[in-house]
């Protein structure tokens, strides 16, 4: 899982809660504790938390985590979302080698090593594309519909540096026999009270002539401001060779209390950034519960305004096990 908005809030880059330094995936044993449980934890149950937190340390050298999230409709229906397990080994200080599991073997695999601090890293296996905000919906409009949906995984190698404020990644891949290459950029900082991040992320690719497919070229902007409880989020990213298409988000959380957070998103998207002959919107309300830190409990309603289901409507529940 991925909480961008925990990044502007707390003011620290993806890497200081995550093994992955772009983020998401199996969080570190700071991100489950020092930040997990103080977060996302109801002030009612933290106490009996902590007395009964257990390390995910299964030795010296080696740690696991997981992932479990399903929707349950209205209807009765139910989707499994995810259903992930990692392993993390640190054979020596600052490389660390890392597997996803799922249910039809290993989805992902990767050996990181740091360098001066962890300021610099080399990542080199199979991952996940960075780009934009990672954020938990993986069907959303600025992921999915720009080639980072759930399950991408390929093989690459990756490049990150940390200097006077930046985060800057530079990722090379050849899927299919096409070249692909990106960059990820963000700056974080406040201004007086308020939190910011601000980046950019490109990927140009061979793939389909980088206009359509799997990977098409983007081009993305995204960023983020915090004011005490409350932190609003947004990308806008162009898609393909001429940018014809545009995908949107913005989504303002405020913090009811600790381990309680009510969530307002809008998204768009236009296949040819011409309206009239059609585009896909909707809006999101969500109340976002942990009852205790690796526990998600979060009722949804998404009301779709344009597209083939105006005027429609979804509710479902969200059940999150992540550790």
């Amino acid at each position: 899982m991925s909480f961008p908005r925990l990044s502007v809030e707390q003011g620290l880059p993806c890497k200081t809660c995550h093994i992955n330094p772009t983020g998401g995936g199996m969080r570190n044993e700071f991100g489950n504790y020092s930040v997990a449980l103080n977060e996302l934890c109801l002030p009612q149950t933290k106490e009996f938390a902590l007395k009964r937190y257990k390390k995910p340390r299964l030795s010296e050298s080696l740690t696991f985590g997981f992932d479990m999230r399903y929707l349950i409709f209205d209807d009765g229906r139910v989707f499994r979302m995810q259903n992930d397990l990692y392993l993390s080994s640190e054979p020596m200080k600052d490389f660390f080698y890392q597997l996803r599991f799922w249910e039809n073997g290993i989805s992902e695999n990767y050996g990181i090593l740091y360098f001066d601090k962890q300021k610099y890293s080399v990542k080199i296996g199979r991952f996940t594309p960075v780009h934009g905000l990672r954020v938990e919906d993986h069907k959303s409009y600025i992921r999915d519909r720009v080639g980072d949906g759930s399950n991408t995984y390929i093989d690459g190698v990756s490049f990150g540096a940390e200097f006077v404020g930046n985060n800057v990644t530079i990722e090379l891949f050849n899927p299919d026999g096409h070249a692909m290459f990106a960059v990820h950029g963000y700056r974080m900082g406040e201004l007086g009270a308020v939190g910011y991040l601000a980046g950019a992320s490109l990927r140009f690719s061979e793939m389909d002539n980088g206009t359509t497919g799997r990977f098409a070229d983007t081009r993305s902007l995204f960023g983020s401001l915090n004011y005490d409880r409350f932190t609003v989020q947004s990308e806008l990213n162009f898609v393909g060779n001429s940018s014809d298409t545009l995908a949107f988000y913005v989504g303002l959380t405020t913090r009811l209390e600790y381990g309680l957070y009510f969530i307002s998103e809008y998204n768009f998207f236009d296949g040819d950034r011409n309206i009239a002959s059609g585009a896909d919107e909707n809006v999101r309300v969500s109340l976002q519960v942990y009852p205790i830190s690796f526990i998600e409990v979060r009722p949804s309603y998404t009301f779709y305004t344009q597209g083939y289901r105006k005027d429609d409507s979804d509710f479902f529940l969200q059940f999150h096990i992540g550790y």
